[in-house]
């Protein structure tokens, strides 16, 4: 079967596109996404180094293909079963035949991978014609893959380990002593990279599984924050209009002040400096009383005129 296909930008080896043929739903997806970082990883050191000739190389029971395509200026990378090798090598040609029909796609390519996602249903229909059962529900074993694709990869001299250990040991401690979470994720990835330089896999497959924890979590807070965003808008225009003719300081805005100090604590998690504010203004609401009218009445078209799209408040 055809477990992964990658487009690689041949002079720069910058990965383009991936698209994984495996199940998600079983127990090794994420396992199996460490042997793809790695194998990404690999295939670009492959690329750089110029040669564009058709290659194969063996990872245990699994094969790398790497076909140069000059004309789109990529690399097409193909991971398969051996026992395909014969119908995969059959496939190419008809491969770069579909991806040489979006050529000005690549060839103006200017760093959003998500241009690419158009090849995702015309790359599945021509594998679903032309490789049995390419949809196999087994998965590669990423230790065992891991262990294969680092013993083809270069190896550091003693002072360049010293020196890459020394590197990771310092992420590991500044990624335990931020809150953020975005800084967090990059440190993750940085610290992957060193540990794919090591060869370390117990390292390398634990900060895979933080990683993928950590932008759970990412998720999660931008649910909450739509949810608390919402929310602030709904209590204060319900506090607002049982106001009715009573001075504005007579309002309940309890409500509202929990949504808005919630907030502010969450975007505080995925931007760090900048959301003190929304918990100042929450605060306001519950000392309204030491405001003037004119006061209370800017803090409510302040939080009146918040954005409700989440992604607005990560701009600024």
């Amino acid at each position: 079967m055809i477990y992964t296909i990658f487009l690689y930008q041949s002079h720069t080896g910058l990965l383009i596109y991936d698209k994984s043929f495996q199940e998600e739903d079983t127990q090794k997806a994420e396992m199996f996404s460490s042997f793809l970082s790695a194998m990404k990883s690999f295939v670009s050191e492959l690329i750089l180094e110029g040669s564009k000739e058709l290659k194969n190389i063996e990872l245990g029971d699994y094969s790398v293909l790497i076909t140069g395509i000059p004309l789109l200026k990529v690399d097409l990378v193909i991971i398969t079963d051996k026992e395909d090798l014969k119908s995969v090598n059959k496939l190419i040609p008809k491969l770069i035949k579909l991806l040489q029909k979006y050529e000005e796609l690549f060839l103006s390519w200017d760093g959003d991978r998500n241009a690419f996602e158009i090849l995702d249903k015309p790359l599945a229909t021509l594998l679903v014609e032309n490789i049995k059962d390419f949809r196999k529900s087994s998965l590669i074993e990423p230790k065992l893959a891991l262990k294969s694709i680092w013993a083809k990869s270069k190896h550091l001299t003693e002072e360049e380990r010293n020196a890459v250990i020394q590197e990771r040991d310092m992420l590991i401690y500044k990624m335990e002593n931020t809150p953020i979470l975005p800084k967090k994720v990059n440190i993750a990835e940085e610290v992957i990279k060193l540990s794919d330089q090591l060869r370390d896999e117990d390292t390398y497959i634990r900060f895979q599984e933080e990683l993928s924890k950590l932008k759970k979590e990412i998720d999660d807070t931008k649910f909450k924050l739509n949810y608390y965003l919402e929310r602030i808008r709904s209590t204060l225009n319900e506090a607002l209009e049982n106001i009715g003719d009573k001075p504005t300081q007579m309002g309940d805005f309890k409500n509202t002040y929990l949504n808005l100090y919630s907030f502010g604590s969450k975007l505080k998690l995925l931007k760090g400096n900048g959301a003190e504010i929304y918990k100042k203004l929450a605060n306001k609401l519950i000392e309204k009383d030491s405001l003037s009218e004119h006061e209370l009445a800017e803090v409510i078209e302040t939080i009146l005129k918040m954005s409700p799209n989440v992604d607005d408040y990560f701009s600024s």
